[in-house]
């Protein structure tokens, strides 16, 4: 499909500013990196959302990441905007709602699983308004896939999602730990698929771009170099402001795994490509085979809701998300490759491994005051 003149210029903007950045990233001292507290980077991921003004904020929310309305009033305000525009007015209906309202990234997996050659959309099963808009969709994104790669849009989704919950709490529908909890949730996937905020900047903006044009009806495409433009001028700001810094990102890796990333192998079909699931460290850093596995309802839509224990974590440490990490679940699988066949059950299944290495359903609830690790034998690969 031959690009257009106005979408053309769109794209050389954003590549020029990548190359800047690039070039800049090469001047960066990786000894001179600095590390931001996990909390404040959550928080300055909703960059450029940050700037909108919202009701019940008289500015906007800034960046401090105990942002709360001044006033009961405005706090109403907020909430009454947050429950007709998005539907949330509680912690359920914001886990569900953001990821209803802002998924790029997941049509964007979808258009990339067609370019390489492994669709997981059958196009010809949509209807006809539904394969059209699929593919002027599709069409539109692939002129950014050289600009973003495997990211795709995800920048942008997190920015709008963050947002959200920092409204979300600024009105009282969160308390201080649902907040944090869903703060550190995006910010581990922003840290999983990112390696700076230049990398950031560039997927938000295209994001910003291809969001434009899907909620604009896939048709139209002007309007579009003006939100490009202001969306751009919101990056200068951030990065004069020092609010994003190339020499700047969260803790990266923050746990070495127990599998060396060159021994992990693809043991799932393409259905599992781009899904998510929870694991202990007792396993992911650890080397413990899993041991438990149950099946929660997902939480996002690349979340397949399976969490893997080892079986010996004590009460305080699952209560801790810390000791968790939100990987791909092929590389989790890579621990204990017996669990694949269960991976279907539905949501609710329970399963722990018995005395002959099997895994069977449990009844009851399960306790994780199991054995002492000085009582288990590390197994990383089962």
């Amino acid at each position: 499909m031959p690009i257009s003149q106005q979408l053309q210029s769109i794209v050389d903007s954003i590549a020029t500013l990548k190359a800047g950045i690039t070039a800049q990233l090469d001047q960066v001292d990786q000894d001179d990196m600095v590390i931001i507290e996990p909390l404040n980077f959550c928080t300055i991921l909703s960059g450029l959302p940050s700037f909108r003004r919202l009701p019940g904020i008289p500015e906007h929310m800034g960046f401090d990441p105990n942002y709360t309305c001044d006033s009961p009033e405005n706090a109403q305000e907020l909430r009454q905007y947050l429950e007709s525009v998005f539907g949330i007015k509680d912690a359920d209906t914001l886990n569900t709602q953001r990821y209803e309202f802002f998924h790029t990234f997941n049509e964007y997996y979808d258009f990339a699983s067609e370019w390489d050659g492994t669709p997981t959309v059958d196009v010809d099963t949509l209807s006809d308004d539904g394969k059209l808009i699929y593919t002027k969709s599709r069409d539109f994104a692939y002129y950014f896939r050289d600009l973003v790669g495997q990211q795709g849009f995800l920048a942008w989704d997190i920015g709008e999602h963050v947002m959200l919950i920092r409204a979300a709490y600024a009105c009282g529908i969160l308390t201080q730990s649902q907040y944090e909890d869903m703060l550190i949730l995006e910010g581990r996937q922003c840290n999983e698929m990112f390696a700076n905020f230049g990398d950031f900047a560039i997927s938000a903006l295209c994001g910003a771009v291809y969001y434009m044009f899907v909620t604009a009806g896939q048709f139209e495409e002007d309007g579009l170099a003006e939100f490009l433009d202001i969306n751009m001028r919101i990056v200068s700001k951030l990065f004069n402001d020092g609010v994003w810094a190339l020499n700047a990102w969260c803790e990266q890796n923050y746990k070495q795994l127990a599998i060396p990333s060159d021994q992990i192998e693809r043991l799932l079909p393409d259905a599992y490509l781009g899904m998510n699931a929870v694991a202990s460290d007792r396993i992911l850093v650890e080397g413990y085979r899993i041991s438990v596995m149950l099946r929660e309802e997902p939480k996002s839509p690349q979340d397949t809701g399976w969490r893997f224990f080892a079986g010996d974590e004590p009460e305080d440490y699952v209560t801790n998300p810390a000791n968790f990490g939100i990987l791909d679940i092929n590389l989790i699988v890579n621990y204990s490759a017996d669990v694949i066949p269960f991976l279907e059950m539905p949501v609710g299944t329970l399963l722990t491994r018995n005395d002959d290495d099997e895994f069977v359903s449990y009844e009851g609830e399960i306790d994780l005051n199991g054995e002492s690790p000085d009582d288990i034998d590390p197994e990383a690969f089962g």
